[in-house]
This record gives C-alpha cells, sequence and structure tokens, in this order.
C-alpha cells in the first residue's frame, strides 16, 4: 500500500517533468563525493583527515589506524568500492518485510500467507522501488548531479525542479503520507516484538509491558514506550544515519540466524527445520542454495555497512554487542527461556 501511493508522483514526473535526460545518462557514472571525502573532517588548521565523529565532537578515525591500507583503498576510490558503500540506503528499503512474520498470531493461514506477504513485499518493492529510481533519474533537473545530490532532500528537489508548485505540493504530501505509514508500520512491528518478548520474560520491565489493557485488549505500555522511543530518536537529526544503518545490519543479522539454523539442521538431517508438512510455502530443491547466498550475502553487507563513512555503526555496535552479553549473562538467562507455546 505504502509504496503504491508513489505510483501518481512516478506518473507526474514521467509525463509532466520539464527535465527528461537521455537514456544514456541512466547508466553515467558521476562521482560527487569520493569515500575518503565522505568519510572525513576538518580538525583546524587546514588538517583534514578520516574521522570518527559522535554528535558534533570528531576524532582521529581508529579503523583506518588499525587497518593498514585502508587509507589507500579510500584514496583510490574503485567504483566497487564506491558501489558498496552506496548499497546502505537500497538494502535499507528492503527490511520490514518480517511485519509478516510479526502478527503471524493474527493471520489466517499463517504458514502459507505468513510467507506470502514476506515474498510480495520485497517483490514488488524490487519492481515499484526500481521505477521509481529509473523515474527520478531520468528527471534530474539538468542533469546536474552534483546539485541533486548535495541537496538536503533530492526527491523534492527533483519534484519541485521538473513540477509547477502545486503539483510539487502534492508530490510532497504524498511522500509525507507514505513516509507516515512507513513509521506506522514500524512502530506497531515494534510494539508487537516488545510485547511478544516481554510476554515471556525476555525483556526488561517485562511485568508492565506485557500487561494487556482490559477493555482494549492492545499491550497499551509496550505501544506507548516504542512510541516514544520512535519520537526521542528524531531530536538528534544527525543520529539518522547511525540509526538506519545500525538497523540494517542488526535487522540483516535477526533475518538471517533463522535462515542459517534452518540452512545446518536441514544438512545435518537433526533438529527443527522446515519441512513440506509445516512449510507449505517452500522453495523446493532450491532452498539449499538460496539459504546458502542470504548467508554470505548478510555476511557481506554486516561488513559493508560499518565501514566509514558509517564507523560509527561498528563501535556502536561493539558497545551492543557487550550491553546485550552482559545483560543476558547476569539477568536475562536466569528468566528467559524462550517462547512459550500458544
Amino acid at each position: 500500500m505504502k509504496r503504491s501511493m508513489f505510483w501518481p508522483a512516478l506518473v507526474a514526473l514521467a509525463l509532466l517533468g520539464a527535465h527528461h535526460n537521455d537514456v544514456g545518462f541512466l547508466v553515467r557514472h558521476v562521482t560527487t563525493a569520493g569515500p575518503l571525502e565522505a568519510s572525513s573532517a576538518d580538525f583546524g588548521g587546514g588538517r583534514t583527515a578520516p574521522a570518527l565523529g559522535v554528535a558534533d565532537y570528531k576524532v582521529p578515525s581508529p579503523l583506518f589506524t588499525l587497518v593498514p591500507g585502508l587509507l589507500a583503498l579510500y584514496t583510490a576510490a574503485p567504483l566497487a568500492l564506491v558501489f558498496v558503500l552506496g548499497l546502505l540506503q537500497a538494502q535499507w528499503t528492503y527490511t520490514g518485510y518480517d511485519a509478516s512474520a510479526h502478527v503471524a498470531e493474527e493471520t489466517v493461514m499463517a504458514r502459507l500467507n505468513s510467507a506470502w506477504g514476506v515474498f510480495l513485499s520485497v517483490a514488488i518493492s524490487a519492481v515499484v522501488g526500481y521505477a521509481l529510481l529509473l523515474v527520478l533519474t531520468w528527471s534530474i533537473p539538468k542533469g546536474d548531479v552534483a546539485a541533486t545530490a548535495n541537496d538536503a532532500y533530492p526527491v523534492l528537489q527533483i519534484a519541485y525542479g521538473n513540477l509547477p508548485r502545486g503539483l510539487g505540493h502534492v508530490v510532497a504530501v504524498i511522500i509525507g503520507v507514505a513516509m507516515w505509514l512507513c513509521g506506522l508500520a514500524s512502530i506497531t512491528s515494534m510494539a508487537r516484538m516488545w510485547y511478544a518478548f516481554a510476554r515471556d520474560d525476555g525483556m526488561p520491565g517485562a511485568r508492565l509491558l506485557k500487561r494487556v489493557h482490559p477493555r482494549l485488549r492492545t499491550p497499551v505500555w509496550a505501544i506507548v514506550i516504542t512510541s516514544a522511543l520512535a519520537v526521542a530518536i528524531t531530536v538528534y537529526a544527525a543520529a539518522y544515519t547511525v540509526v538506519s544503518s545500525i538497523s540494517t545490519v542488526t535487522l540483516y543479522l535477526a533475518y538471517v540466524i533463522p535462515v542459517y539454523l534452518n540452512w545446518r539442521n536441514r544438512r545435518r538431517g537433526r533438529g527443527e527445520h522446515a519441512t513440506p508438512a509445516t512449510a507449505p510455502w517452500t522453495l523446493g530443491r532450491w532452498a539449499p542454495l538460496v539459504n546458502a547466498i542470504a548467508i554470505v550475502w548478510v555476511a557481506f553487507i554486516v561488513i559493508v555497512f560499518a565501514l566509514p563513512p558509517n564507523e560509527l555503526v561498528l563501535w556502536t555496535m561493539l558497545l551492543l554487542a557487550l550491553g546485550l552479553a552482559a545483560y543476558w549473562g547476569l539477568s536475562a538467562r536466569r528468566r528467559f527461556v524462550g517462547p512459550g507455546r500458544v
């Protein structure tokens, strides 16, 4: 539903846009900022160097010091490096399809329909998202990639640069409503997960979070707290990049764990894994290969998305892992035994 809202904007830009670049422009390589430039900061006195930034505080990058050859690689800036570093935003849009699993308890024929929900959300995103990128790239005003890339709101810059002001406002409203629906879906999924873990005593404050309102029949506290956290994240705008990067990495780690366990147990011939009896939606004989590709791909993007200019993600993830390990060892392991049978 959210992605289908972009079709009016696509049609408007394609048919009414004032700027349409030639077909060759769609496959042209243009560099607006190199990876070393994007990973560096001004330390004063005309000294610019790779940096690790925390809010407005910057220190020399530890990763460039620890990894020999990284500075030379970023200085050379081969196209392969630039391409994989640019995958973050594209990969981030391919998250959230796990929402079908979060609401499986409320889904009719969940073993079949939840799987279809995951598959179709990715398939539709691929088609609509690619069409969106093609039209936006095709419509960059005067082909000035640098001006669009450096604009605070590139999509709106393209829309207002191509369409009459009133129609540009309509596109802006469509984007705003779509983002609102995305946020609403994210909060719904987040609240559902918090409640599910709290119900099995797997969250701090589980006694409060798992309470279900007797009249509304919803976990009110889980919804209120997760909504408040979602708003709190937006207080500091510079946190957006770090939050989106960490969200992408942690979501894909969460996705790949059951994929790996299913792949491993199937190969061993023991343990719990998907069978035709338990998984009516199946990849058949292609399943092992697709599972292996998914595992390798997630391992790859976890590394790539922690590289500069997203180095803060690396150290934040390590601190988060240490905090979770301490929480598990000191508290959670004594009371969380896994999900109960429902």
